[in-house]
């Protein structure tokens, strides 16, 4: 076999690794993972379970101009699945990391940019460009070619449509559509296949007009909620609501797409 692995690397003997595989400085990679022939691997501490596939470039400089070439890293977690030709790189900023969860499938020619957060168990189609400093929560789907801009919030549970382009917060359980990008419902398929019932689906939906078809602001939209949260008391009903308030009091630098 003929690859490289620095000497300040640390590699699980379970580590499959094919020709061409270059891991560089400061890596630190779990057992059973396999490396697919001419990646690149650097700076970078790796989970459990992952196979990352040929030409896959993960941990080298961001893309940023104030970087100045200090220590960072990639952390990912475990399970994950990142195809052909896929860049993640680190972070700006002294200790600070690009985070990848667990259970995330990453296809083919994704960029993911420095200080990103992607949670665990999203969907992140073919050439999505996801830029710095954006945070991706769980089960959430980008469609093919998506763009969204940096520092932007995507909720959980939500579906950005192919080609869309994404500029501000997205609340979770949306689905966003277009090229100006709108807000079109909620993302009811993709809440019943992970388990969500039938009650569930329509308080998200009813959330949804309060932000969508109200014209409030978010201050109000807030109240709005919390005023609502007070006439449920099922532990599932409370998670729906809950998702939503965390989100929209969270800091936001985009503001919330209305």
């Amino acid at each position: 076999m003929k690859y490289y692995v620095h000497p300040t690397s640390q590699i699980d003997e379970n580590v499959i690794i094919e020709d061409g595989v270059f891991i560089g400085p400061y890596c630190v990679i779990s057992k059973n993972v396999k490396i697919m022939r001419n990646a690149y691997i650097t700076h970078c501490i790796m989970g459990e379970n992952n196979i990352i596939y040929p030409n896959v470039v993960i941990g080298t400089e961001p893309q940023d101009k104030n970087f100045k070439n200090e220590h960072t890293l990639v952390k990912i977690g475990n399970n994950n699945i990142i195809r052909e030709l896929t860049c993640i790189q680190r972070a700006t900023g002294e200790n600070n990391i690009t985070y990848i969860g667990d259970n995330n499938f990453i296809m083919s020619q994704v960029h993911i940019g420095h200080n990103c957060y992607i949670g665990n168990n999203t969907i992140i189609s073919t050439l999505v460009g996801v830029a710095g400093y954006t945070f991706v929560d769980d089960f959430v789907i980008l469609g093919g070619m998506s763009g969204i801009h940096q520092k932007v919030r995507i909720g959980k549970y939500t579906i950005i449509g192919g080609l869309t382009k994404v500029s501000q917060d997205i609340p979770p359980f949306m689905m966003v559509d277009g090229n100006p990008p709108r807000v079109v419902g909620i993302n009811r398929e993709g809440m019943k296949r992970n388990g969500f019932s039938s009650k569930q689906i329509d308080l998200a939906r009813k959330i949804y007009k309060i932000i969508y078809t109200k014209k409030m602001s978010i201050r109000n939209v807030v109240k709005t909620i919390e005023d609502l949260r007070n006439s449920y008391v099922d532990e599932d009903d409370l998670f729906i609501i809950d998702t939503f308030l965390d989100f929209l009091k969270g800091y936001s630098i985009r503001g919330i797409k209305k």
